[in-house]
Order: structure tokens, then C-alpha cells, then sequence
């Protein structure tokens, strides 16, 4: 039987369209960290308010979207092979700014971040989460996501901390 490969859906906004997870999080280079991780924030933010976010330009809130949708799969395909990716070592002294929201185990191998956030939550449950969440944002209701979106919400953080280690730290093979 052939295994099925999952597509990343990074077609519409990077213009890639191949099989590597290491390439959608190298394509992540246009936003640092931080600002992703600041626009996650406010997504989830005005997901909560009956205000719209960016409403001058909604088409940036898709963009943010149909990005971290194929960052969600691409971190979910890592978490299948995490040991076909070699990491160098972390440096001795680390900084607790470097480690970001990580704890110790995570920061030195930053995969058990994403087998941690998929032994909790399926693929699609973060996909939900992500739609849910960009749709309330973008909806002038006083309605609000349902559910546990905050758990949801701390493991995408922590995937993106571990997602800018594993581009720090990986071989060039």
C-alpha cells in the first residue's frame, strides 16, 4: 500500500508545492518569529471581541492563515519522522529568551514539542482551531470560539519556538 503524502497547502502563499516540512518552516523566513507569534496573538485576541481584525485589509489575515495551516501539517509530518532530521547540539549556556516558552527536554530536542502537541490533538483539531479562530476575528459578532482554544493556542506557540530551533540547529546534509 502507498503511503499518502500530505499536501501543505503552501501553493497560494509561498509557491511551493513539494514534500519537505523543512522547507515550509524555511519559508517562514519573511516573518520572524516574533511577529508571527504577536499576529497569532491578535488573531486570537479580536477572536474575542466584536471588533474586526484588520479590516482595511482582511487579505492579510488569510495570508496569516493559509500560512500556519501549512505550518500546522508541516509540524505534523516532523512529528511522524523526527529522527530523519539531524540537529546539531545546544550550546552549552542558553538563554532563557533563546528558549522561548520551551521547557528544558523541549528546547534540547524541540521534536518532542510537536509529538506532545499531536499526542494531544489531531491534525484536524488544530486546523478547526485555526478556522474557528480566524473566522471569529474576522466576524463583527460578540459570539466567541467554543471549546478549548487556549490549549490549542499554547501548543501552535510552542511549535513555532520549536520551529525556529530546529532552523537554528539543522545539519547541512
Amino acid at each position: 500500500m502507498k503511503k499518502k503524502k500530505i499536501d501543505f497547502e503552501a501553493r497560494f502563499w509561498a509557491s511551493y508545492s513539494e514534500t519537505c516540512p523543512l522547507r515550509v518552516i524555511e519559508l517562514f523566513k519573511s516573518d520572524t518569529l516574533s511577529e508571527t507569534k504577536d499576529r497569532l496573538y491578535e488573531l486570537m485576541h479580536f477572536a474575542m471581541k466584536p471588533e474586526v481584525f484588520l479590516p482595511n485589509n482582511p487579505s492579510l489575515v488569510f495570508h496569516f492563515y493559509t500560512s500556519l495551516k501549512s505550518f500546522l501539517r508541516a509540524a505534523y509530518v516532523l512529528n511522524l519522522k523526527p529522527k530523519k532530521v539531524k540537529l546539531n547540539e545546544p550550546p552549552d549556556y542558553v538563554s532563557h529568551v533563546m528558549q522561548g516558552s520551551l521547557y528544558d527536554d523541549e528546547y534540547t530536542d524541540p521534536f518532542f514539542v510537536f509529538e506532545r502537541a499531536f499526542e494531544n490533538y489531531s491534525l484536524q483539531q488544530f486546523e478547526d482551531f485555526l478556522t474557528e479562530v480566524t473566522y471569529y476575528a474576522l466576524a463583527p459578532y460578540i459570539d466567541h470560539p467554543k471549546g478549548n482554544i487556549i490549549s490549542l493556542f499554547l501548543h501552535l506557540q510552542k511549535m513555532l519556538d520549536a520551529a525556529r530551533i530546529i532552523k537554528e540547529r539543522k545539519t547541512e546534509t
